[in-house]
């Protein structure tokens, strides 16, 4: 076995939120990366096509080592959401 190989396959990124559309999906891959978390966002499965540019479903994928943790920032933001007046 050489000494250049991996015996194993790194993680697959985990999905750990989508967004509508592009600036959405922008924000949330931000406020994940001001936390530390590296993130990496994709067009949706049916949406990956060029013409729709900037509209169409994204999803937003993080290493596996930060899934829980993102999932928890992205949780206590929805929570936060609803509390305002008017929601």
């Amino acid at each position: 076995m050489s000494i250049f190989r991996r015996s194993e396959k790194p993680p697959e990124p985990v999905k750990v939120a989508w967004a509508a559309q592009q600036a959405e999906a922008e924000l949330l891959a931000d406020i994940l990366r001001q936390e530390g978390i590296p993130s990496l966002i994709k067009r949706n499965k049916g949406f990956d096509v060029p013409d729709f540019l900037a509209a169409g479903a994204r999803d937003i994928y993080v290493p596996a080592s930060a899934a829980e943790r993102a999932k928890q920032i992205l949780d206590d933001l929805r929570s936060d959401q609803d509390r305002l007046p008017g929601s």
